[in-house]
């Protein structure tokens, strides 16, 4: 079974979920009980006590837009993603975690351009320019930045907010993790 071709049945794949690239994750007895299907995030988020602290979602590649037509016959494409973001998003911004401190990121990741940005760091700033909300109670509505984030600003915003040690390209110089120009609304 392939992970990285979806199949009528199963269109998951695992080059989306980079934390299964990551032994220290992969060989934790912890694994199996946290890195879970998306059906277990509702009954997850029903209270702060069992909402996990990081939920890293990605959908299939029907669901995320990638594949159009999908190999289950859907039509796929933007239409399928923006269905799956409306059926799936009300529920986390209406959970009593995401209100009491949350952050909900929702990024796009394809991009063919195989660069050096201007931080250094291998695969250029993401690949161009693509599209990333924040939602969360410390953001304004409305808010834009200017600032040229990608990935790994993403994967150190959320390494620096959990006091943790920047991995890999997350701790290249000149990698900008969020601050107050995403964060900018005070509780």
């Amino acid at each position: 079974m392939t992970t990285s071709t979806p199949g009528p049945t199963d269109q998951y794949a695992t080059r989306h979920n980079p934390f299964v690239y990551f032994e220290s994750i992969t060989r934790s007895p912890d694994c199996a009980a946290n890195v879970v299907n998306f059906d277990r995030l509702a009954g997850d988020l029903e209270s702060v006590a069992t909402t996990p602290n990081l939920a890293y979602i990605t959908p299939n590649l029907c669901n995320d837009g990638h594949d159009s037509p999908c190999a289950d016959g859907q039509p796929g494409g933007l239409e399928t993603s923006d269905g799956w973001l409306r059926r799936n998003v009300p529920a986390v911004l209406d959970s009593s975690a995401f209100k009491q401190d949350g952050m909900l990121v929702i990024t796009f990741d394809e991009s063919e351009a195989k660069t050096t940005g201007p931080s250094g760091v291998a695969g250029g700033t993401g690949g161009g320019r693509i599209g990333a909300l924040v939602l969360s109670p410390f953001t304004r509505a409305g808010t834009a930045s200017a600032v040229a984030d990608n990935h790994f600003s993403l994967l150190a915003s959320i390494e620096d907010m959990s006091s943790l040690p920047r991995l890999g390209y997350a701790g290249a110089p000149g990698v900008h993790a969020f601050g107050s120009d995403v964060f900018n609304l005070r509780r």
